[in-house]
């Protein structure tokens, strides 16, 4: 017995500096959740920063708009034509209480509001009228209460505040556009982040007045904040834009709280921890440490427990950040991809507009015109370019040689940079043909060419070149073997810093100011590179400019035919097309290009439509079929089942976006993207008429 007794107090002794350790660590890592906090709360805060900042912009560039109005910049101003503009535009955003046209002296001249205001007087907040004067540019104004303390307010008017933008003439400011905001979006943007229970979170404008606030009497906005928060802010201007402080809100809760200053606006968000909340991991550790007194293996057992709980919480905490940064990632896109399409659409909207009142002007109508296709085009390629960062673009590598698209690439090049930048495309008779999607590759020369002309504002030079490559045995820069054809883009531009190039692919990373990129641009030719079996390379020197090489592996077969080289049997009145589309207006216009084209249309609307009228006896040439169909059959669907049926019957696919073809090769059939153009459309038809063989046109 006193043999056992030594042998249970020897184990003791043995397992008690491990459970003290093990108490010790446990106390570190919960310490540890301190910093987690504080790690958690500065993501939250960038999150709702870059998603404020972005809402802020959008307005800002509305206003400015506003502004360039040619009813207020032409020789003779139109307040009459400008009221129904500002009438207009104010209708469309729910939070513009108003819209303000005052002199450079600040009288109103011009007031557009569904509410009783007079016009005339003089504009309120007087001093960001005159900053805006002063410095010819946009200006937010401090958020205000609707009228001074123990008055009663006017009926309908909040709290607000004003973004005021100038309007140049002959080079001086002579008018100013205000547009008066209720800021209760601005809230909104707070609880998007998911704020755990009894976290409070707060937007401050420039002036230190709250705008928003996720807890607290709404009589507090439009008030000055406290003092801690107005030394945050203090700091933030003088170079520390984010951090962390200890403070005390309005309501008397002790707290810690995270802030980050938006740049170049002064509003700054601020996101407060209880205090009671941020010590409890203190207070868990001393009551660890006040545990060691027990028994050995009731430590020893803590230990075990302690570490298990301590690698869950990591696991929950890693899961946790991740999930913050891709929503902020997913942010960024989303504003980014929502501020380009409402660009496009706007130009879409008031060109269409436009058309409508120019009925009799060819001029402004070719130019408007002209303005909505480009748009389209430009929304298809940004489309395009999302697709394939998201690896969900229909990848189609083929066999082709540079030396027959070097004219339609310089092409390319030529309209996506200035009238001042030379574009040279080299392609070398000895380069070898390589295999890649050549849709994809174009845009990542174009997104390579917009970032080089981004980096020339002065013009310069682009060159475009081939050479081939064979890596014999595993290249430690590319990470590749084999044959391969290197296509290199040399600038004459700024160049990239070295603190950059190791992140200039991730997706939303830029080193371009606010609004000028998103970041996708290269991530795309990343990972178009990879895609295709590649790789890409970038070397640069600032001040002397870069160069990306792009290693596309070489073909074992020849480049297809030049185009026209094979001949096209088409009947002399085209034949009989059957159309499957679903949407009116979409089938309205293929079939107005179909029937300039020289076919003789036949619409049904769904796939079932389509076989009841085989089925019926009808007969036709071809058949051009939507992929996504609202009822029953899908467009694939269909096209397999006439293969079965008809397998000579030619069958062209056309799709903005499908699941089914995203990742596959179009299953046999031709695929046709929209939007589409009337040459795409005719040449769509002929490819499919000659993959089908003769049979087709008997």
């Amino acid at each position: 017995m006193k043999f056992n007794r030594s042998l249970v107090l020897l184990i003791l002794a043995g397992l008690l500096p491990m459970a003290v350790l093990a108490a010790a660590m446990g106390a570190s890592a919960l310490r540890q959740q301190q910093d987690a906090m504080q790690r958690d709360a500065l993501a939250r805060v960038n999150l709702v920063s870059s998603v404020l900042e972005r809402d802020l912009n959008a307005q800002i560039d509305l206003v400015r708009a506003l502004a360039v109005s040619p009813v207020l910049t032409g020789p003779t101003p139109d307040l009459k034509a400008f009221t129904a503009e500002a009438d207009a535009v104010r209708r469309t955003q729910p939070l513009w209480s108003s819209v303000v046209l005052s002199d450079a002296e600040g009288n109103r001249l011009v007031v557009s509001t569904d509410l009783t205001v007079r016009g005339g007087g003089k504009v309120a907040q007087p001093d960001s009228h005159a900053a805006v004067v002063r410095t010819g540019k946009p200006a937010i104004g401090a958020v205000r209460r609707p009228s001074a303390p123990g008055t009663a307010p006017r009926a309908g008017i909040g709290v607000s505040f004003p973004i005021r933008a100038p309007v140049i003439r002959d080079g001086k400011v002579a008018y100013v556009v205000t547009a008066i905001l209720q800021p209760r979006a601005v809230r909104a943007v707070l609880f998007k982040v998911g704020l755990p229970p009894r976290w409070l979170a707060a937007v401050v404008d420039d002036h230190d007045n709250f705008v928003a606030r996720t807890a607290g009497a709404e009589s507090l906005l439009g008030n000055p904040a406290s003092a801690y928060v107005k030394a945050a802010n203090a700091r933030a201007r003088v170079g520390k834009v984010e951090g962390v402080y200890e403070g005390v809100t309005l309501e008397g809760i002790k707290n810690v709280t995270a802030y980050r200053m938006l740049p170049g606006l002064g509003w700054s968000v601020h996101l407060a921890i209880p205090w009671d909340m941020y010590q409890a991991p203190i207070r868990k550790s001393l009551l660890l440490l006040t545990a060691t007194s027990a028994a050995s293996l009731a430590m020893a057992g803590m230990f075990a427990w302690l570490l298990w709980r301590e690698l869950s919480l990591r696991r929950r905490e890693e899961a946790a950040l991740e999930e913050i940064r891709r929503m902020e990632a997913l942010g960024r896109m989303t504003g980014g991809v929502a501020h380009d399409f409402n660009n496009l659409l706007m130009i879409v909207q008031g060109s269409a507009q436009l058309l409508k009142r120019r009925k009799d002007d060819p001029v402004r109508i070719e130019a408007f015109t002209d303005a909505i296709l480009t748009a389209a085009q430009r929304g298809q390629a940004l489309t395009r370019q999302l697709l394939a960062f998201a690896r969900r673009s229909s990848h189609e590598p083929v066999a082709f040689v540079l030396q027959e698209r070097a004219a339609e690439i310089q092409g390319l090049l030529d309209r996506a940079t200035r009238g001042d930048i030379e574009t040279v495309v080299t392609a070398p008779r000895d380069v070898w043909p390589m295999r890649a999607d050549v849709n994809a590759l174009e845009i990542a020369l174009i997104n390579l060419a917009v970032n080089a002309r981004d980096a020339m504002p002065k013009g310069g030079r682009i060159h475009v070149g081939a050479a081939n490559v064979a890596f014999r045995q595993r290249d430690k820069q590319t990470g590749l073997t084999g044959d391969f054809v290197a296509l290199s883009v040399r600038d004459t531009g700024a160049g990239i810093e070295a603190e950059h190039l190791g992140r200039i692919f991730e997706p939303f990373y830029t080193t371009k100011p606010a609004g000028k990129g998103t970041g996708l641009g290269l991530s795309q030719v990343y990972g178009f590179a990879n895609q295709s079996g590649g790789a890409v390379t970038v070397t640069s020197r600032p001040g002397v400019g870069s160069t990306f090489t792009l290693y596309l592996p070489r073909s074992d077969q020849p480049g297809p035919a030049p185009a026209g080289a094979a001949p096209l049997r088409e009947t002399p009145d085209q034949g009989r097309l059957l159309l499957v589309e679903d949407n009116q207006y979409v089938a309205e216009v293929a079939k107005e290009m179909l029937a300039a084209a020289g076919y003789d249309v036949t619409r049904t609307s769904s796939a079932e439509e389509a076989l009841a009228a085989l089925d019926g006896g009808a007969r036709f040439d071809l058949a051009l079929s939507d992929v996504v169909l609202e009822n029953g059959m899908s467009g694939l669907d269909l096209a397999q089942e006439l293969r079965r049926r008809l397998p000579d019957l030619p069958v062209v696919l056309m799709t903005g976006y499908s699941e089914a073809l995203a990742t596959g090769d179009g299953h046999g059939f031709t695929v046709l993207a929209k939007p589409f153009g009337q040459s795409e459309i005719t040449a769509a038809l002929r490819a499919a008429r000659n993959a089908v063989g003769p049979k087709a046109a008997e």
